[in-house]
């Protein structure tokens, strides 16, 4: 029952709950069409409001945007009026100034006068009414493009200069090439160049101007060196005539001169064309106007060096020495002279001039075995010193190591057996070559009367092979040994044979003093050996006068020997003669004269 009641009493809270919220919420409906109603008003007083605003404000709209447009066609027109009068006012003073100005002079207003009248001419372009004072203003255009080009080569010439020869002579521009000036001023021309490469006028003959006037300068300056390179010599000629016979004037002198000319002649324009081109890098910044300018400035100096080189390697013959410098040259630098004969304008023969200085250097290297080979002359040292083929031979033979590389590739290798291996084309030569100074010397020594001269002669040509080869500064030993690891061994075997050969002459000397030990007291017997013995010795001296041995350490030790061969028995000859009182005159070979005489040998002097 209770539990009933309990539940009676929720529900009747809940229904008078929901009647209060319902009560409410008819309020609130009543209370929210109220408030619609009075929105509904104010909007349609809005409208109203609206329309009448539209009715009165959109004309005035469309007229003030009317308004607008006329007063911007209004200001632009002023606008236009305004530059006109500016650039019509201004245009007869640039005009002036273009025809009467001088670029060489004021560069940089004449420039900017320049740019002005391009910037009028733009402007009245787009006014036909102007037409003929664009013609006209065109017309100055051309005129100062004209002045400019003029202005270009006047300055080109004025600032080309010539350069100092010394350093392209003396081979002292490694480390400073960059220092050379080949133009006083250049910043104008660079200017000027850079300016007109930006213009649409086409052809640019400042172009041609650059290409011409440096061309030639590049060669007068190679000229001038050449020139000064011969001066030098001729001058070192004469100073050297001050303190030796004077020097006469020879066709093997002139010929040195004209291939160390070219030699320089070609260095020379390697390093002039550097110099130029790190200049139109700057000057011409366009790549292909700068390439065209270039075959055409190189045309003239090229053309020039290449003929004066093959005039003196086809016309002079001077051998292969003074050759090597010029060909060790061409050949390092021989892709970049190809290169610069192929791009040329002009007809340039540098291959062709290889071709012949390799062939003429191959000429000479098989001229000289030929020549060893061949031999009839019937010169020889009257003294047995060291002949003089065998010095050029080595000289030669020096020569040939110092340039070893260039030989190799570019003389020998022209007539070596395909796949022979380059590496030892020169030792092979070597060989050829010693091996026929070799049997040219045994023929020379056949020419001598005196058979000891002829041993004395060998010897003295044998030490100076070998001393030549063991010198480190001329490199010989290592290039020859890569063929023949004893030639060295071999020349010293030849000189002690010869040593040994020459000490027979001395053997009658020796013999003449073996009966000493058995003189005893015999006065007789002591004058008679002594006697025989300074008369045999006199006529060995006086044969053996003019004897050369010209090396100072070669000649001391077969003194030496000479000496060990006859002192000992002499000095005894010597005691008992003194002990004895054989020559109460006195003996002509005491010790010291005889030491005397011996160290005199192969020498000038003589004991009377």
């Amino acid at each position: 029952m209770t539990t009933d009641n309990n539940a009676a009493e929720s529900i009747a809270k809940k229904l008078a709950q929901e009647e209060e919220w319902l009560l409410n919420f008819e309020k609130n409906i009543v209370k929210s069409g109220q408030i619609r109603q009075g929105i509904e008003k104010v909007v349609d007083k809005f409208d109203q409001r609206l329309s009448s605003l539209e009715k009165n404000v959109l004309p005035m709209h469309i007229s003030n945007g009317k308004l607008q447009k006329k007063q911007h066609n209004i200001q632009r027109l002023i606008n236009t009026i305004d530059a006109t009068l500016q650039f019509y006012g201004k245009t007869s003073t640039v005009e002036s100034a273009i025809n009467n100005g001088n670029p060489t002079v004021d560069l940089d207003p004449y420039l900017e006068n320049m740019e002005s009248l391009q910037q009028a001419i733009i402007f009245f372009e787009t006014h036909p009414n102007y037409k003929s004072q664009t013609e006209n203003m065109r017309i100055t255009l051309d005129t100062g493009y004209t002045m400019l080009e003029k202005a270009y080569k006047t300055l080109l010439l004025k600032h080309s200069v010539n350069v100092d020869p010394t350093p392209f002579v003396k081979n002292e521009l490694s480390p400073r090439l960059n220092d050379v000036k080949i133009l006083t001023d250049e910043e104008s021309i660079i200017k000027i160049g850079v300016w007109l490469l930006k213009q649409p006028r086409v052809p640019h003959h400042f172009l041609g101007y650059y290409s011409e006037i440096r061309g030639a300068q590049i060669l007068k300056n190679i000229k001038n060196i050449a020139e000064s390179q011969k001066t030098m010599q001729l001058a070192s000629r004469s100073k050297l005539s001050t303190v030796r016979k004077p020097i006469q004037r020879s066709d093997k002198t002139d010929i040195l001169a004209d291939v160390d000319s070219c030699h320089v002649m070609c260095s020379s324009l390697l390093n002039l064309l550097e110099l130029e081109e790190k200049l139109m890098m700057k000057a011409i910044p366009d790549t292909s106007k700068r390439a065209q300018v270039f075959r055409e400035l190189v045309s003239r100096p090229l053309i020039y060096v290449v003929l004066q080189t093959q005039k003196v390697v086809n016309e002079k013959d001077i051998g292969i020495v003074p050759l090597l410098p010029l060909l060790h040259l061409l050949s390092q630098n021989s892709a970049r002279f190809h290169n610069l004969a192929t791009n040329s304008i002009g007809d340039v023969q540098f291959d062709s001039l290889m071709r012949q200085l390799q062939v003429k250097c191959s000429s000479y290297v098989n001229e000289v075995i030929e020549n060893l080979n061949e031999d009839t002359t019937k010169f020889v040292p009257p003294d047995g010193n060291v002949h003089p083929t065998t010095a050029s031979t080595l000289n030669f033979l020096s020569s040939l190591t110092a340039h070893r590389l260039t030989v190799t590739q570019h003389v020998l290798a022209l007539t070596a057996p395909q796949g022979t291996s380059t590496n030892l084309l020169l030792p092979k030569l070597f060989a050829r070559i010693l091996s026929a100074l070799g049997s040219m010397l045994k023929k020379k020594a056949n020419l001598y009367d005196d058979p000891t001269l002829a041993t004395i002669f060998l010897l003295n040509n044998y030490n100076y092979i070998a001393k030549t080869l063991a010198d480190e500064q001329d490199g010989l030993l290592p290039a020859i040994t890569e063929m023949n690891s004893n030639i060295l061994s071999f020349y010293h075997e030849e000189i002690a044979t010869c040593t040994n050969e020459y000490l027979k002459s001395w053997n009658g000397i020796a013999s003449i003093l073996k009966s000493v030990d058995r003189i005893g007291e015999d006065k007789q017997m002591a004058k008679h050996i002594m006697s025989t013995f300074v008369r045999d010795f006199d006529q060995v001296l006086a044969q053996q006068t003019d004897y050369c041995i010209s090396d100072p350490k070669t000649s001391a030790n077969v003194q030496s020997e000479v000496k060990a061969r006859i002192w000992k028995n002499y000095s005894l000859l010597l005691d008992i003669c003194q002990r004895l009182h054989v020559f109460p005159q006195g003996i002509k070979y005491t010790e010291n004269t005889f030491e005397m005489a011996i160290r005199n040998l192969f020498s000038s002097a003589r004991i009377n």
